[in-house]
């Protein structure tokens, strides 16, 4: 072998011996760089975050009319507040939220009907069925959350018990699974959010 095809091939592998080397320091810096660009571009979730399906106790406004999921028109307000009502998946709780919703969004909506006692059931149901002063409805006719009697229920089918505490501050209160209103399984949400569960919840309020 002659001197000159001695010293390419050296070269050559010169360069062999350098790539070696140099190529786990490529796939380190690759991989630091894929670990940052993933631990930015993450998500972050809410510490107050409720869990999937379920709505939280914040006043959250939607729009009067929000589109169906699968497109072409769109639904009454309290159709799309009310969509996981009586979920079987879902806390009973959770119907209680967003039946809470529906009410504080009506009443932004109707100022008119803010000044005037909404405590029965029956005037919270004639209002979101569009017997209001603006006509506007919120809940169609058939719907989960009505009985044949036009009243609003629970996921049990037993009309809900409201007691309005003024200042638009109402509690909610479901019979729970036996369907009989005052005992040990109703569920109560309060007016601040929170909820009383079975026997420790109070007597009824003098009506």
């Amino acid at each position: 072998m002659d001197v000159g095809a001695w010293r390419l091939n050296g070269d050559a592998l010169k360069k062999l011996i350098f790539s070696l080397l140099a190529l786990p320091v490529v796939l380190v810096i690759l991989f630091l760089a894929t670990q940052m660009r993933w631990k930015w571009s993450r998500p972050v979730a809410r510490p107050d975050a409720a869990p999937a399906g379920m709505v939280s106790n914040r006043s959250v406004i939607f729009s009067p009319s929000a589109p169906l999921p699968s497109g072409g028109g769109h639904e009454l307000l309290g159709a799309t507040i009310l969509r996981d009502y009586a979920n079987t998946n879902l806390p009973p709780e959770n119907d209680l939220t967003l039946m809470s919703r529906l009410m504080e969004n009506s009443l932004l909506l109707l100022k008119a009907a803010a000044n005037r006692p909404l405590s029965a059931n029956e005037d919270w149901a004639d209002m979101f069925r569009g017997k209001n002063a603006a006509r506007e409805e919120f809940l169609p006719a058939q719907h989960v959350a009505l009985n044949a009697q036009g009243q609003l229920v629970d996921r049990w089918q037993t009309p809900l018990f409201f007691h309005a505490l003024g200042a638009g501050r109402y509690e909610i209160r479901s019979a729970g699974p036996d369907r009989q209103m005052w005992t040990a399984d109703d569920l109560q949400r309060n007016a601040n959010g929170t909820f009383l569960h079975a026997s420790n919840a109070p007597a009824p309020p003098p009506r």
